[in-house]
């Protein structure tokens, strides 16, 4: 035991220098947390019964079990993209750097489901299904044209026993799987200009069949 804590969420890692993820396309953007782009797999550095122990208690059990974070994919639509000309991960504005960030990646704990996360929408972070669950966005590109994409919110429930749904209610060993409600949350436009910019544009609360066509407030992201 190194010590004790309690009611609040522990944060830690493992980096290793000599290793530089792949799916950070450009890892200069992630100057404002330098040690990100050489995070690594934690489990491999404890020993064995520790490791396997807290393996246990892992609610992921999909490969790998640490999960990812780094998906970018060079002129595709998955991953990491950030409001141009805020400097990347680090942003503007050091107490909300977050609210230029937008991410279009695998649900953390069922990577089957797509997520499409905005560091601001409607006055906060959110993070919405896709309705659908597609058009895959490892498979948009500039030739896709304007893809529209139905957020809605979503859920966790037990493979074994549907009916414990939310994460309180899921059990060590389950088996977890997340479904998307049946409300529209919004809808959000995405169009890649080129492998490196993207055009966005969220409607809240509006359905894909209310909105005909971008507006004068779309913003360009980049990495």
């Amino acid at each position: 035991m190194i010590g004790r804590i309690g009611g609040q969420t522990l944060d830690f890692g493992v980096y290793d220098y000599e290793v530089t993820l792949p799916g950070f396309i450009v890892p200069e953007h992630y100057r404002g947390e330098p040690w990100k782009v050489h995070t690594v797999d934690p489990f491999p550095y404890f020993p064995e019964e520790v490791g396997d122990a807290l393996l246990a208690k892992m609610l992921r059990l999909a490969e790998p079990r640490s999960g990812v974070i780094d998906y970018d994919v060079d002129g595709r639509l998955v991953g990491n993209w950030f409001l141009e000309g805020t400097g990347g991960y680090g942003g503007t504005n050091l107490e909300h750097y977050w609210e230029g960030h937008i991410a279009i990646v695998p649900d953390a704990l069922d990577p089957s489901q797509w997520r499409f996360s905005f560091g601001y929408f409607e006055g906060s972070a959110r993070q919405f299904g896709i309705k659908g669950n597609s058009p895959s966005p490892r498979d948009v590109s500039v030739e896709s044209g304007i893809v529209e994409y139905e957020l809605t919110d979503y859920e966790y429930f037990s493979v074994e026993d549907p009916s414990r749904r939310g994460l309180h209610n899921i059990r060590s060993g389950d088996i977890i799987a997340s479904i998307n409600g049946d409300q529209i949350m919004g809808t959000v436009l995405v169009e890649m200009i080129d492998d490196r910019r993207l055009r966005v544009e969220a409607f809240p609360g509006m359905a894909a069949s209310e909105i005909e066509a971008f507006t004068a407030t779309a913003k360009i992201f980049a990495r």
